[in-house]
């Protein structure tokens, strides 16, 4: 399958981030998901402030998160075609994921590879806000890290309030 897989790396990182595992994190993630065409996705990998800065614009929520999806919306008016396919950005905190990735004991590479594909899954629509949605959202996310032979990679339980 053909995709347009889009990325964005702050020079502060690049050394250290295999552009070519992100891209198959996110086109292996579209594959699973039997997308056709040449679906068009954008990874951007950004810091802590902005990220702080993008949560609390889009989530209300002024801390640092691992992962955040931006889905386009195709109802939007396209006359020059140019986004038909576009199915929109992940934006992935790099020093989160490197935080995450001591925690749980696996590469800072392995962790974006892991937010890759949930930010992608997000895009197709799947959710984790609620226990079922998760439960759905984990198993495809499963088959597509195994896939990756990334099996070992387990996604962070979501904090709850409360």
């Amino acid at each position: 399958m053909a995709s347009n897989v889009e990325l964005q790396i702050d020079e502060r990182w690049a050394p250290q981030v295999d552009p070519a595992r992100l891209q198959r994190a996110v086109t292996t993630t579209l594959e699973v998901e039997g997308i056709s065409g040449e679906p068009g996705v954008t990874v951007v990998l950004v810091g802590d402030e902005e990220m702080i800065h993008l949560h609390e614009a889009y989530r209300n929520e002024p801390v640092t998160t691992d992962v955040l999806s931006f889905p386009y919306d195709q109802s939007e008016p396209d006359p020059s075609g140019e986004m038909v396919g576009y199915l929109g950005d992940v934006v992935i905190c790099y020093p989160q994921a490197a935080r995450q990735a001591e925690e749980e004991g696996h590469s800072t590479q392995n962790e974006l590879d892991l937010l890759a594909v949930h930010g992608t899954l997000h895009l197709l629509g799947y959710d984790d806000e609620t226990a079922n949605d998760q439960l759905l959202m984990w198993a495809h996310q499963e088959r597509v890290l195994h896939r990756l032979s990334l099996g070992a990679v387990a996604p962070r339980p979501p904090k709850t309030n409360g």
